[in-house]
């Protein structure tokens, strides 16, 4: 998806999702798992932010249905019963937040409707560029997994995966120029979404909201 270009363009995505799958790919079964969770949680994002009409109910039901079917039948190893339990936790702590914010918009608890949207603008934007450096903001790496997600691009990638690559695209980058932080974009090319990158000197490089 993305050609390597040295410090102005990162190497695949893609090329994560292949680390991951070595030495030993997960259970088809969690990966699936992984990728629903993280798909619950864009979806959430998309209706706060009003891009959705209908709150994600039923896709949390099945989300639920994919944790109890594949706790009925339990996993291979170890490494992979540590995943399920912490993405259980993760996907628990989600869909708690989820119940509250639907719940405060629903009794009323929130701002008029323009605050409220003003308030839950998303604060990146990765299509104007989003700065990462050594221990990022963790929704500025969702912001840009969205990105991908949005247009297709984040299939074989799930979010961990893709946190993973970026930092150490930050480490790469950071060590080969000097600079403190790295601008990340997404950019459509002939039909096809591609992640770029840019070094940075210093904070107040445009692309960060907020």
């Amino acid at each position: 998806m993305i050609p390597p270009k040295g410090p102005r363009g990162t190497g695949a995505p893609e090329a994560a999702a292949r680390d991951a799958e070595a030495p030993t790919a997960l259970d088809p079964r969690l990966t699936e798992l992984i990728r629903l969770v993280d798909k619950f949680r864009i979806e959430v994002e998309r209706y706060f932010n009003g891009a959705l009409v209908v709150p994600p109910e039923d896709f949390r039901n099945t989300v639920q249905k994919a944790f109890r079917d594949l706790r009925s039948t339990p996993l291979r190893t170890a490494v992979e019963q540590f995943r399920f339990a912490g993405l259980e936790a993760r996907f628990n702590v989600l869909a708690e937040t989820y119940g509250r914010r639907l719940r405060d918009r629903e009794e009323g608890r929130t701002p008029s409707r323009t605050r409220d949207a003003a308030a839950e603008k998303p604060r990146y934007d990765p299509e104007q560029g989003v700065v990462l450096g050594r221990g990022a903001d963790p929704a500025a790496v969702e912001a840009l997994y969205a990105g991908l997600a949005k247009n297709g691009a984040a299939s074989r990638l799930d979010l961990e995966t893709f946190r993973n690559y970026l930092a150490r695209q930050v480490e790469e980058i950071s060590a080969k120029t000097g600079a403190e932080l790295v601008q990340f974009r997404l950019s459509q090319e002939e039909g096809k979404v591609k992640l770029k990158a840019r070094p940075i000197a210093a904070p107040g490089t445009p692309g960060q909201r907020g």
